[in-house]
């Protein structure tokens, strides 16, 4: 296996394994990026059901989406093996740190008991169950900032209660998990399982934490009818203070009933005994606000945005009804959710095939800009060699002519010649304006099948841009001229994807899928592409990181990250209309609360950056319409 390639990541030294699968350190063929790749096992790879349960953990987790849950960034078959690609992540698990520390103090339990809590109860508002939580699925990340942040792993066998559709399903009666963290009722095999298991099971690691010990110990028969029937030692014999004692006997109660019913109220009982996350995920549970919150409205779900492409608010243009034939901002029924994700899965491996192969159609920066830019990272060369390269392209050398005119530049005294735009703008602004200009013509496709699907595409873009500028100016700490390219730039890939199925739609004899599935599978595919084209279009680090990465916020990097500040000001966005799909509204307050408070920024800074985006965006395209540049590409105070 160490040597293959799967899903175009090359494999490493194995990391570990689980019950499914091994997990490698795999690195992308392309674009370097470490990943950890769980393969499944060879011995059970010919059981449908195994591989149903292996492929349904990475939607599951997919459907979750949560900063303490390990990000899977893909999944998919590869030369026979099924493959689930993950964030790597560097620290050690819990079970690791109890090896070497064998009691934790209790303050740093409270933490991660909090952390796990949170992200366990996010898997619980999707009806999901996690079933086998224990230490050495609980994982400690080293980031800067934040040491032991925690990140839940294995939801291999989650079980999915309401029946909704990620296909995670077991039988009843049939017993499966770790004997000395399973629920009495999970030791039984009831089918009435609930969430109210994971409670149980999350109390026996904090008292493995706070003791050094299980509560119940001997063989897998002993431990379970220890948990239905046993006495543990008390936590007061450990010294454990009494009332971090009534908590974890409340998550330990025999009957479910008698235990915390959500893991928000074990969380809430921890805040009262002073645990304090450095992250609070809802503002519940942050405490009393610092200003009150701007409401968050309700995005439709039965409207398209009205032209040109965006949803308007109070005193703007109202939106047109939904069209039957149009639905890609409306939500997916279980048969469409099924269609999207096999799809993705087909298209992801084409994907894959064609850039190995370099056979992807890619779009490439104008071969005049290629040139001036080649010139322009040369610190011994003229302006007026870069000029005369731009000078050859008539479209390019007018829309640098009327920037520069701009009042964004201060263009007071009105310049005629390429020289005298170069000396004006500048060669970092001049740089971000050529890759701009190439990026517009990529969200703009001339297909019109690709722009009716993504109409707003180019505006949603402009959108996250400014609002990604203006919360770095806010934040102090990064360049606003990465975080505009990075919010501009984040779904370069989309219109790519896009041209590439509606290629593959074109010649099925079985005609097209709906829209709404049409656009989820291009949602699901984009990432990989998009960090190609940063890389061939020499777009600064910390933008290729944004393009990649979005997908959640990101602490590796530090808290006030180019892709934190992008992430947060793309759910801005959607909250204010400037988007191609609806989103769900709850999911939306969680991630902007996350992003607020990651970046400890004020309501009133909120407010600020956000305040009349909608029709700033508007006046951009219309001067586009116009004949007038639309672009605002830097900040000319801090290039």
């Amino acid at each position: 296996m160490i040597g293959t390639t799967l899903l175009n990541y090359r494999v490493g030294r194995q990391l570990g394994a689980g019950g499914l699968g091994i997990v490698y350190e795999g690195e992308h063929t392309l674009i370097g990026r470490k990943a950890a790749l769980k393969v499944l096992n060879p011995q059970v790879a010919g059981d449908q059901d195994m591989v149903a349960r292996f492929l349904a953990e990475a939607r599951a987790v997919n459907a979750i989406r949560h900063p303490n849950i390990v990000d899977v960034t893909d999944y998919g078959q590869a030369d026979g093996h099924f493959v689930i690609v993950m964030e790597l992540l560097e620290g050690e698990t819990l079970g690791q740190r109890l090896e070497v520390k064998v009691r934790l103090d209790e303050k740093p339990v409270m933490a991660i008991l909090s952390q796990t809590a949170s992200a366990v109860g996010a898997a619980h508002d999707q009806g999901i169950v996690h079933r086998d939580l224990k230490p050495e699925n609980l994982f400690l990340t080293r980031y800067p900032d934040y040491p032991d942040f925690v990140k839940v792993l294995d939801f291999g066998i989650a079980k999915l209660l309401g029946g909704q559709g990620t296909g995670l399903r077991t039988s009843p009666g049939l017993i499966i998990g770790t004997p000395a963290y399973m629920s009495p009722e999970q030791c039984l095999g009831e089918a009435s399982l609930d969430h109210r298991s994971d409670i149980y099971s999350l109390g026996v690691v904090a008292y493995r934490m706070l003791t050094g010990r299980l509560p119940f110990e001997g063989n897998a028969m002993q431990m379970m009818h220890g948990h239905l029937a046993g006495t543990a030692p008390t936590l007061e014999s450990f010294g454990v203070s009494e009332p971090l004692q009534r908590l974890v006997n409340r998550c330990l109660a025999r009957h479910a009933s008698e235990r915390f019913q959500t893991m928000k109220e074990l969380r809430l009982a921890l805040f009262a005994l002073g645990a304090r996350p450095q992250l609070a995920f809802s503002a519940e549970e942050a405490g009393p606000p610092k200003a009150s919150a701007p409401a968050v409205p309700q995005p439709p779900t039965a409207q398209l945005p009205a032209p040109p492409g965006l949803a308007t608010g109070a005193g703007k243009t109202a939106p047109l009804p939904l069209n039957q034939s149009q639905v890609s901002t409306r939500r997916l029924d279980d048969h469409e959710r099924v269609q999207a994700i096999a799809l993705a899965s087909k298209l992801k491996e084409i994907i894959t095939k064609k850039l190995a192969a370099d056979t992807l159609k890619l779009p490439s920066l104008p071969e005049v800009a290629m040139k001036a830019m080649e010139l322009a990272h040369d610190p011994e060369v003229r302006f007026g060699a870069i000029a005369t390269q731009l000078e050859k392209d008539p479209f390019i050398s007018s829309r640098l002519l009327r920037v520069a005119n701009s009042p964004t530049f201060h263009g007071l005294v009105r310049t005629t010649t390429m020289e005298g735009v170069v000396t004006r703008l500048g060669i970092k602004p001049l740089l971000g304006l050529l890759q701009e200009l190439a990026a517009e013509q990529v969200f703009t496709s001339r297909d019109p099948v690709i722009r009716n699907a993504f109409r707003g595409i180019w505006e949603h873009g402009l959108g996250v841009a400014n609002l990604s500028r203006d919360l770095a100016g806010e934040l102090k700490s990064i360049d606003p001229n990465m975080a505009y390219l990075g919010g501009l730039f984040h779904d370069i890939g989309k219109p790519v994807v896009a041209a590439l199925l509606l290629d593959l739609e074109r010649g099925n004899p079985n005609g097209f899928v709906s829209g709404g599935v049409w656009q989820r599978a291009v949602e699901e595919c984009h990432r990989d592409v998009g960090a190609v084209i940063a890389y061939r279009w020499f777009l600064p680090r910390e933008v290729a990181a944004v393009v990649a990465d979005l997908e959640g916020y990101d602490l590796r990097r530090g808290r006030a990250s180019c892709v934190n500040v992008v992430r947060l000001a793309n759910a801005l966005c959607q909250r204010e209309g400037l988007d191609v799909k609806a989103a769900d509204p709850e999911v939306l307050a969680r991630v902007i609360n996350q992003g607020r408070q990651l970046l400890n920024l004020t309501d009133a800074q909120m407010e600020k950056v956000t305040r009349g985006i909608v029709s700033r965006v508007q006046a951009m395209t219309q001067k586009k319409e116009e004949g007038e540049p639309s672009t605002r590409v830097f900040d000319r105070t801090v290039s």
